[in-house]
């Protein structure tokens, strides 16, 4: 799997991770897992065009003293379609800048 770890957060840090995620994202059935939608103006022509596999998602997971981020862009309604894969360079600009914004507005040590 593709993903962006942050990892040797600090306790005090994931428990205000924790907090941020579940309310800025989508919480899981899964504890610790938070979905990050995409902006419609960056999914792909699949994903796009597959909009009742929507919406597309990528997954954050908070594990013990990290944060991950995959990269493999996920429909909801889906699991085995041709709009599910991994990022396209814009999708991974883009949450590549979210991991950074959110180290720099939760003050994160990393």
């Amino acid at each position: 799997m593709r993903s962006l770890v942050f990892d040797e957060l600090l306790p005090k840090d994931l428990e205000r991770l924790a907090q941020h995620l579940g309310d800025i994202c989508e919480p899981s059935q899964m504890e610790g897992v938070y979905w990050l939608h995409l902006p419609p103006d960056l999914l792909s022509a699949d994903q796009a065009s597959h909009a009742a596999c929507g919406p597309h998602r990528v997954a954050l997971v908070l594990e013990e003293d990290s944060l991950r981020l995959e990269f493999l862009v996920r429909a909801q309604n889906s699991l085995r379609c041709a709009c599910t894969g991994y990022a396209t360079p814009a999708q991974r600009q883009f949450l590549i800048g979210f991991m950074d914004r959110l180290v720099a507005e939760l003050n994160l040590s990393t």
